[in-house]
């Protein structure tokens, strides 16, 4: 069983990640130990989402810098790299649609 404390922190933490949901507020109160288990889970994916978007340009990046020409050689290739790796703000859509419902289930 989760203080108060420690699900006011939980709730900051979600909305660290997602942002701000009415929704979830309201059943803040009820949040255990599998809203837990599915905001590590969440944390987790968007972790591995953002790695993506920085495994893509450092494959952009020679020596840690754009040289000159990397926009052509990327352009080549981007159709095969650009749906796989999403950029943070399609990582944040990503995560609040597939995890907001979640969170709110376990709390019910």
């Amino acid at each position: 069983m989760l203080t108060t404390s420690q699900k006011d922190k939980l709730y900051k933490l979600i909305t660290h990640t997602i942002g701000h949901d009415a929704n979830l507020k309201s059943v803040k109160s009820g949040f255990n130990e599998r809203t837990v288990t599915v905001v590590e889970e969440m944390i987790a994916a968007n972790a591995r989402c953002n790695a993506n978007l920085k495994e893509l340009i450092q494959s952009l990046a020679t020596g840690g810098q754009l040289t000159k020409g990397w926009l052509k050689k990327f352009l080549g290739s981007a159709n095969t790299l650009l749906p796989n790796k999403p950029n943070g703000y399609a990582c944040l859509v990503i995560s609040k649609a597939k995890w907001k419902q979640a969170i709110y289930i376990t709390a019910m």
